[in-house]
């Protein structure tokens, strides 16, 4: 079958454009079948999409929508593609944990549910020979005006996916400036995390659960695209990086064995790994960790399941210092009924600990979270009724409705005084320069936006300003609410 798989467009994005790694998987997967695939990927192609129906024509659409940033493209592309007969997939996160309000649409047949290789390889079986799709686990679909709910489908073995097909996509639109790298590119070695947060949609989608991709996979696309493409670095998109000491230490021998010279950074959780296994991943290029610390307060911390030894956060943080990488703590305020003085323990750790930089978050609660169904359980969150509504709601560069006990104002100063600092900041990884990293951001972010024409330029370019201007002004026109969480 002709199967065309549809990333659509975000609109205007304040962070690094990620490769749609998970049309790439799925679209290597089905190639191997003998299926004729097309990745279309709306934000960052200007190739209008009746022409690429007319070129391509599907006998089958897959969109995937992994928050409420692409909703409004995706009804638009699906009621065109309805519109000319095609079958039409819905499938990532959203549609996952909102099947109800996805499925009531008209312009959505089906929609798959969690990890899509396997369910569409089955899905597509049963379509091009003309069988029922009742067996195909992992899907919801409409049969005679009902909503048909198939079991969900285990979880898929990473080592039997093939490597990603780099010919669906042109790498080179995806390549960034990031940490002292020119290529960049985003990556994934492993799917899921173990740990249950209550602002987390992990619990729900990947139900807690880490799956590592075989190392020798990983490091054979990493070699692929060092030699074909230039690419210098790599960020692994990974929701938690890795759990086992026997997985790193096996990657960075990988590594360090094949002579690849590339830097690469994680998401990380504080006191999985010790001195050694730090200095291992240095000498391997490894030059930038995030790590989700989410609230200075112990109090908030317990609330949202995090977990952190409190006792480990400033001294692995000044050892990480000490080996060379750059440390990024990330962090949420506005967590519901949080009260000033946990905000002030926010701030108070953001100030004290050894950080490069910070990544601050508004609180946004979302489907299929903990804080989500308690919010809702206790009518203070009104739950969308339609896509529509649903496409409105705000994500967490900006606050939305504010659900703590802190003034609104309050939350926009700390969040973007501590953007501010971030930006303004010497790091070795900026070569001791200020504002090396605001430079960059605003570079990529240019470059992005630039990709789809003139007037897609001056539009997102304005919505650039804006931040920007924004960001300035709550982090120093409002004195008095900086000296009441200290931020100096």
């Amino acid at each position: 079958m002709n199967v065309l798989l549809i990333n659509p467009s975000i609109g205007y994005y304040n962070l690094t454009m990620v490769n749609p790694l998970g049309l790439l998987s799925i679209g290597s997967y089905l190639e191997q079948f003998g299926h004729k695939v097309r990745l279309y990927d709306r934000c960052v192609e200007k190739t209008k999409l009746k022409t690429v129906l007319s070129e391509f024509s599907p006998d089958i659409a897959g969109i995937s929508v992994m928050s409420s940033r692409g909703l409004k493209d995706a009804i638009a592309i699906s009621k065109e593609l309805k519109q000319r007969g095609v079958p039409v997939v819905w499938g990532g996160q959203l549609p996952s944990l909102q099947l109800d309000l996805v499925i009531a649409n008209d312009y959505v047949d089906i929609v798959s549910i969690g990890e899509g290789e396997e369910t569409w390889k089955e899905l597509l079986d049963r379509l091009s020979d003309g069988k029922d799709i009742a067996d195909v686990l992992g899907i919801a679909y409409k049969k005679d005006g009902n909503v048909i709910l198939n079991p969900d489908r285990p979880f898929t073995d990473l080592g039997i996916l093939p490597d990603i097909d780099w010919s669906l996509v042109d790498p080179n639109k995806y390549m960034t400036q990031n940490f002292g790298c020119k290529k960049m590119l985003y990556l994934y070695s492993s799917k899921g995390c173990p740990g249950n947060c209550a602002f987390c949609s992990n619990v729900t989608f990947h139900k807690s659960t880490h799956r590592k991709r075989p190392n020798e996979i990983v490091i054979r696309e990493i070699k692929y695209l060092i030699e074909n493409y230039g690419m210098d670095g790599v960020f692994f998109s990974d929701e938690l990086w890795c759990i086992k000491r026997s997985d790193l230490q096996d990657f960075c021998s990988r590594v360090k064995k094949e002579g690849l010279h590339f830097r690469w950074g994680i998401n990380l959780r504080l006191g999985f790994f010790n001195e050694e296994d730090y200095r291992l991943m240095y000498q391997a290029g490894c030059r930038w960790i995030y790590f989700g610390i989410e609230s200075g307060s112990k109090e908030m911390q317990r609330q949202v399941h995090k977990g952190i030894n409190y006792d480990i956060i400033k001294p692995t943080l000044e050892l990480l210092n000490q080996i060379g990488f750059t440390i990024v703590g990330s962090f949420i305020v506005g967590f519901p009924d949080e009260t000033e003085d946990q905000l002030r323990d926010t701030a108070k750790l953001i100030n004290e600990a050894p950080l490069s930089m910070s990544s601050i978050f508004h609180f946004t609660p979302l489907p299929g979270t903990e804080l989500y169904q308690r919010l809702v359980d206790e009518e203070k969150l009104k739950e969308p009724q339609s896509l529509e509504e649903l496409s409105r709601v705000v994500e967490t560069e900006t606050l939305g409705i504010n659900y703590s006990r802190v003034p609104d104002k309050d939350l926009k100063v700390v969040k973007n005084w501590f953007i501010w600092k971030s930006f303004s900041k010497r790091t070795a990884i900026t070569n001791g320069k200020p504002f090396e990293f605001a430079r960059a951001t605003i570079i990529n972010g240019l470059s992005f936006i630039s990709r789809k024409g003139f007037l897609n330029f001056i539009v997102n370019g304005f919505t650039a300003l804006k931040e920007f201007l924004s960001t300035f002004f709550y982090s120093h026109m409002y004195p008095k609410i900086r000296a009441k969480y200290d931020l100096k």
